[in-house]
């Protein structure tokens, strides 16, 4: 009987080992499956933002080649200078002079200011 016994606390020790190092497996791979949906979430963010970026530069594109198309084209939209040729030439799709382009940025920045919770502004 005493032999029995230990065949059985031999068997059960050596169950209990397998069903942790089963259960240490399962939780490793959970632990990797929730880094691989976060890398592939951050990855879909940064494909999402180039994405976007990209469709703001076709739109300024097409702004643009619309613009060259009335003769409307290194006129600035708000103040209606003609943009300079050079800038035209480092930004062809550009619609402001670089003043206005400046005080428009100056303006979104405040914007942005504006729109922060009061904590995290100061």
């Amino acid at each position: 009987m005493e032999e029995v016994k230990q065949i059985l606390l031999a068997r059960w020790r050596f169950l209990a080992e397998g069903a942790e190092r089963e259960q240490q497996m399962t939780e490793n791979n959970q632990q990797a499956e929730i880094i691989d949906i976060a890398q592939g979430l951050e990855q879909m963010d940064r494909e999402m933002s180039l994405a976007e970026q990209e469709r703001k530069e076709l739109v300024a594109i097409e702004r643009a080649l619309a613009k060259m198309a009335t003769a409307n084209y290194g006129t600035c939209e708000d103040c209606g200078e003609e943009i300079p040729p050079k800038r035209l030439v480092i930004v062809p799709e550009a619609r402001l002079c670089a003043n206005c382009q400046a005080l428009e940025e100056r303006q979104n920045q405040k914007t942005i200011r504006n729109r922060l919770p009061r904590a995290a502004s100061r």
